[in-house]
């Protein structure tokens, strides 16, 4: 239909559009001229740009033959009445208004042509944020799946695709039973199927762990997790299995190393704790928490002053402090009170680090030394006595020769001299001393002698026994009560009889003069176990003995009371010769108790038959 517009605004451009597009394929416009007053109006560069001949005069243009549309776009009613009559007739006028509806043709066409571009671009979007989101999916190691409301699989990762064999497309619309029924998750699943209802019921996750069968011990952490839309509801439940093998496996290693360690240091008879930067104890070892009376978890958390004796705390703290400023290890010689007694222990300290090498606590390793350092006394008390029992031996010798002189010349003059001489009583003091040295130098020389004893099975409860029959009838124990508190099982010892009669006959005379013939003597027998001693021992309830003279009981020649001062040392090396101690304390009651400590005889060592 050949067509003229009259008016060359935007309207006449958009409808020359339509008409050159295909948009109108029931009404073609085929239009000859574009009419408007102004030569430079967007409609009519437009159609000079598609060759569509132009014109300022309406009257031409309506002039032209063939014509047979005029579309009047100008808006004014003047224009309109002007083109009525000059229409030619037979000609169709579409006026201004009627043309709206090209214009909302034109509107509606770039709106759907706008919205059909939108919906391709958040398409390819979708489509794109979907292909990402299944690439995620798939890169995860983890097994993962989407179950929806009827729990049937609707989404499959690649991994899970390898563990079941199946394609993620096989995968889809079965259930985990189906896929898994030929593997190794067949009967874990069959067990597992309420927790996954309760998901969906509660629409809460769980999770839980799932072992293989073995040989191939495998763990898994299996989470089943709901998985809500906007509208709060849920809608699918995702599944992921993973693998937990490795951390169970070090979880087991470090926790076998914590039973080694913690077996190492409770079973230690060494004290060993740990404590952190500001001194609270981390661990502490049954050994430290018997010594106080109290349980290693009473320590925890704990410092120095909170649980240890002033005196010790301070010490503790002052060594711990030199090795955290010195970031180096220290060895220690500290004397801890325990139960009112002294005792020496070893101390090592050194720094712990973390894995950074920064130090984070102070570990200490302290060994009682008491006993070793006692040996060590002991030893130098013997080297004393051996030095000294030769020096007595040769002394003894030199002086007994004119001590016999003297007493054959004075009991001489006694039996020639009248018993009324005045010098009788002068002779009889100088034999009376003579014989008291007589007796010292006997002393000097049994000390000095080494006679090996003559070893018996013996009974220790014997010894005490037989010991009692050469005192009882001494005026010195008129006045004194004996108790014998003896152990019934006491194993055997193997000693010289007399030898020990000796000692104990010492002792108890010792235990008279300290109690001024006037108290009570306990003789007690035990045996220790754990060392596999006998122990016969000798208690008093005299005035005891000084801490300074303990040291020097056993010395020779040492003596309170004004006599030789050999009996304790010769009677040390008689039991020093039977591969035994003496030991001396303070008693319960204020007394002195000597204790006569000899290893008791083993099974071996017993006669057969």
């Amino acid at each position: 239909m050949k067509t003229v517009i009259i008016g060359g605004g935007k309207g006449c451009r958009a409808i020359i559009e339509l008409a050159l597009g295909a948009f109108l394929k029931e009404l073609t416009l085929d239009i000859e001229c574009v009419v408007d007053i102004d030569p430079k109006a967007p409609g009519v560069l437009f159609a000079q740009e598609c060759a569509i001949r132009t014109s300022t005069e309406m009257l031409d243009a309506m002039a032209m033959p063939g014509i047979e549309l005029i579309i009047e776009l100008t808006g004014s009613d003047h224009v309109l009445r002007e083109i009525y009559r000059l229409l030619p007739e037979g000609v169709k006028l579409i006026d201004h208004t009627i043309a709206h509806i090209f214009w909302d043709l034109a509107n509606a066409q770039e709106e759907r042509k706008r919205q059909l571009l939108e919906m391709t671009q958040l398409e390819l979007e979708v489509e794109s944020e979907r292909g990402f989101l299944q690439s995620v999916f798939d890169t995860i190691p983890d097994l993962l799946v989407v179950l929806d409301k009827e729990k049937k699989i609707t989404r499959v990762n690649t991994s899970f695709s390898s563990f079941v064999h199946k394609s993620g497309k096989e995968a889809l619309g079965m259930t985990c039973g189906d896929v898994f029924a030929e593997t190794e998750f067949n009967r874990q699943w069959r067990e597992t199927t309420p927790v996954l209802d309760e998901v969906f019921s509660l629409q809460k996750p769980r999770t839980a762990v799932w072992r293989t069968d073995p040989p191939h011990e495998i763990y898994w952490e299996v989470t089943r997790t709901p998985i809500i839309n906007p509208d709060g509801e849920m809608e699918a439940v995702l599944c992921i299995w993973h693998r937990i093998t490795e951390r169970v496996m070090l979880r087991r290693e470090i926790e076998s190393a914590e039973q080694r360690f913690r077996g190492f240091i409770d079973s230690a008879h060494d004290w060993i704790s740990i404590k952190d930067l500001e001194g609270r104890y981390v661990i502490v070892n049954p050994a430290i928490a018997r010594a106080f009376h109290r349980k290693p978890e009473d320590f925890v958390g704990k410092r120095a002053v909170d649980m240890l004796p002033a005196g010790l705390a301070k010490t503790v703290m002052l060594h711990d402090q030199e090795v955290i400023s010195t970031n180096s290890h220290h060895t220690y010689d500290e004397i801890i009170p325990i139960d009112e007694r002294d005792y020496y222990f070893q101390t090592v300290r050194f720094p712990l680090t973390d894995y950074k090498g920064s130090t984070i606590g102070v570990c200490t390793i302290a060994r009682d030394v008491t006993s070793e350092k006692d040996l060590r006394t002991q030893l130098v008390q013997a080297e004393k006595l051996a030095a000294v029992g030769k020096l007595a031996a040769g002394v003894a010798h030199e002086i007994n020769n004119p001590l016999t002189g003297i007493l054959a010349y004075a009991e001489d003059l006694t039996d020639e001299l009248p018993e009324d001489d005045s010098h009788q009583k002068d002779l009889k003091v100088i034999i009376r001393e003579a014989l008291r040295c007589r007796d010292i130098v006997r002393n000097l020389l049994d000390f000095a002698r080494h006679e090996e004893p003559e070893l018996k099975k013996v009974d220790p409860n014997t010894i005490i026994d037989q010991s009692l029959v050469l005192v009882e009838r001494l005026p010195q124990f008129r006045n004194i009560t004996i108790e014998k508190n003896m152990a019934e099982d006491i194993p055997h010892v193997k000693c010289d009889l007399r030898h020990m009669q000796q000692v104990l006959l010492n002792l108890m005379l010792n235990a008279a003069d300290a109690m001024k013939g006037k108290g009570k003597i306990i003789l007690t027998t035990e045996h220790y176990r754990r060392r596999n001693r006998c122990v016969i021992s000798v208690e008093d309830n005299g005035p005891g003995i000084p801490q300074n003279l303990m040291d020097k009981l056993f010395e020779p020649f040492f003596s309170t009371k004004g006599t030789s001062g050999l009996g304790l040392a010769v009677s040390w090396g008689i039991i020093e010769r039977h591969g035994g101690v003496i030991e001396v304390d303070m008693a319960e009651n204020g007394g002195s108790i000597f204790r006569i400590v000899l290893p008791a005889m083993t099974e071996e060592e017993k006669p057969q038959g």
